[in-house]
């Protein structure tokens, strides 16, 4: 006698997926967000893997769009796009947003860093005091969802 049992029986999960959404870059192949709090915690342990965020978009470089930063419970991480490769729309600020790619710990010279302030929303490079050390996530692929 053969019985048909559920998957959630036999101890099998369900695949999971991503919202629906709108992509940038490179296809998402993962399903399982880590934790900016973890990454931010322990960045060295994630140095060299590919990982997925998940959080906001809190600021987006508003001359091209070619960075962007997460916030997830608080925390977050300034987001570039691998080789240049692809730009997300200046107004994403809001969206919620899926990034695959890696983690690097990197000091900005103080010139970078007013660079980049004077690309955010309501930057200020006279806020720059000297380089800055950044834990920056290099992303191969973007999904945004919820983007108006």
């Amino acid at each position: 006698m053969f019985v048909a049992l559920p998957l959630w029986a036999a101890g099998a999960t369900q695949l999971e997926a991503l919202p629906e959404g709108e992509d940038f870059g490179a296809s998402l192949t993962l399903v399982r967000p880590t934790s900016l709090a973890e990454v931010l915690r322990e960045p060295a342990r994630f140095a060299g893997e590919t990982i997925l965020l998940h959080g906001r978009i809190s600021d987006v470089c508003q001359k091209r769009g070619c960075w962007t930063v997460i916030r997830e419970d608080g925390e977050q991480v300034r987001v570039q796009f691998e080789d240049y490769g692809f730009f997300l729309p200046k107004d994403s600020v809001g969206a919620e947003a899926y990034a695959q790619g890696r983690v690097s710990v990197v000091t900005l010279s103080e010139r970078e860093a007013r660079h980049y302030e004077s690309e955010s929303r309501g930057g200020d490079p006279s806020r720059v005091d000297g380089p800055r050390r950044e834990i920056l996530f290099t992303a191969a692929g973007v999904r945004l969802v919820g983007r108006e």
